[in-house]
């Protein structure tokens, strides 16, 4: 098994691999995020995910993350709000300020979204070999691995 290690190198086949990785990522999640009738940007889903994985975080925080401008997450953080998906609690560090929290209701919205997104995908991969299904489920697992050390 090969660890991620910090200290190695990346040579131009690294390079050209993170690449590949990178665009083929970006066009499968284009692709499951097609879902009829899903009105909200992949940023809001991004915005719940985050909330879902990471806990409360302050609409600065979280525009940060999206690199969007704090008024822009503000009115998406009100928009989730307005679903029940988010709810806005003072932070006990800071009076002044305020966390963003999700909600069972925005966990639910989360789950239902990602199911559509896997819906979208799953009859692309009916006519795969079991070795390329299992070459995607490593992949996957890759993809989690490095997704968590950046």
């Amino acid at each position: 098994m090969t660890s991620l290690s910090p200290t190695a190198q990346p040579g131009p086949a690294h390079a050209a691999l993170a690449l590949e990785l990178v665009r083929s990522s970006a066009r499968l999640t284009r692709s499951a995020s097609k879902i009829p009738g899903v009105t909200y940007s992949s940023i809001a889903w991004r915005v719940l995910a985050d909330l879902e994985r990471h806990g409360p975080a302050r609409i600065t925080e979280l525009a940060a993350a999206q690199r969007v401008a704090q008024p822009t997450m503000t009115a998406l953080v009100q928009r989730l709000e307005g679903e029940g998906w988010v709810q806005r609690e003072p932070d006990p560090a800071d009076g002044r300020a305020t966390l963003a929290t999700v909600t069972p209701a925005g966990r639910a919205a989360l789950a239902g979204y990602r199911a559509g997104a896997a819906a979208l995908i799953a009859p692309k991969l009916v006519d795969l070999s079991a070795a390329d299904l299992a070459a995607l489920g490593r992949a996957a697992e890759l993809m989690h691995q490095i997704a968590d050390s950046t």
